[in-house]
């Protein structure tokens, strides 16, 4: 992997803390500062915490400069990853330039319906999301992976993903956009990439994934730990894992608690009963 700085190839970590920002460690105050707070308060613990998600290297890098311990992070669902004081950003996959180029081909060839993200005003993507249009700008700066707004059925959209799988690209399914990045990235993929950077001899750290959609599925899967968060119905998707918490609600001071209460658990330490998140399917 490039651009790893040499005070991170030098750096113990005992737990890496893998975590979704949006319905997990952001709820909608969206307060970063006190996510990234929550992160670093962690560090003590000697864990080192790294957020993953659907986000650009722009919202991810704001992220990033509240934090007293920056970390690496993944972005775009793994279709780039950052290290701290890198030059630039690794790219996994096809740009988000090459794909859009593919999917304009692909929309003229078959007739499908979709607007893609590149030609969407950063008013409308601001209006649309409830971001500023400061905001807007950073999430539609995209670098490995490409939103889109379909207008199409549900049947000409599995025809999409078909079409786009002999092609090499994949379709992640969000709250407001369907997004197409290369079938080589995942949130999972970069996790297991960054975690390999932290392995020292037969030594490795412990693995703990966050998360509430179905693009952090393989992320939790495997990880060591999971810890899950219910949707904005305050349902939990289905998932099964040895060792899997349950988080009653997203936001920085329910996610560290959870946190908290993960680690001490495995270090045998006894924590005050709170709801569903101690449970542990090994038990």
């Amino acid at each position: 992997m490039n651009n790893i700085p040499s005070i991170m190839k030098h750096y113990s970590a005992k737990w890496l803390i893998f975590t979704d920002l949006d319905g997990t460690l952001l709820d909608r105050r969206y307060d970063l500062k006190a996510a990234a707070d929550a992160m670093d308060s962690l560090h003590q613990n000697e864990c080192l915490c790294v957020p993953a998600s659907s986000k650009t290297h722009a919202e991810m890098a704001e992220l990033n400069n509240f934090r007293k311990f920056p970390s690496p992070y993944i972005f775009e669902n793994g279709g780039g990853l950052s290290w701290p004081s890198a030059t630039a950003p690794e790219l996994i996959g096809r740009s988000a330039e090459e794909i859009s180029d593919l999917l304009d081909h692909i929309r003229d060839e078959h007739l499908f319906n979709f607007r893609l993200f590149r030609d969407i005003s950063v008013v409308e993507i601001a209006g649309r999301t409830g971001l500023t249009e400061p905001g807007a700008r950073k999430a539609k700066a995209r670098q490995a992976s490409m939103p889109l707004i379909w207008t199409d059925s549900q049947e000409a959209l599995e025809r999409f993903r078909e079409i786009l799988g002999f092609i090499g690209l994949q379709v992640v399914s969000g709250g407001l956009f369907q997004t197409v990045l290369d079938k080589r990235c995942s949130k999972a993929a970069a996790m297991l990439s960054i975690a390999e950077q932290f392995n020292r001899g037969e030594y490795r750290p412990e693995l703990v994934a966050c998360g509430d959609a179905e693009n952090d599925v393989e992320m939790m899967t495997l990880a060591d730990t999971a810890v899950l968060f219910p949707n904005k119905a305050g349902q939990y998707i289905p998932f099964d894992h040895p060792r899997l918490h349950l988080a009653p609600k997203a936001g920085h001071e329910t996610w560290l608690q959870s946190l908290q209460q993960v680690l001490a658990l495995h270090r045998g330490v006894e924590v005050p009963e709170q709801r569903r998140t101690e449970q542990t399917n090994a038990e």
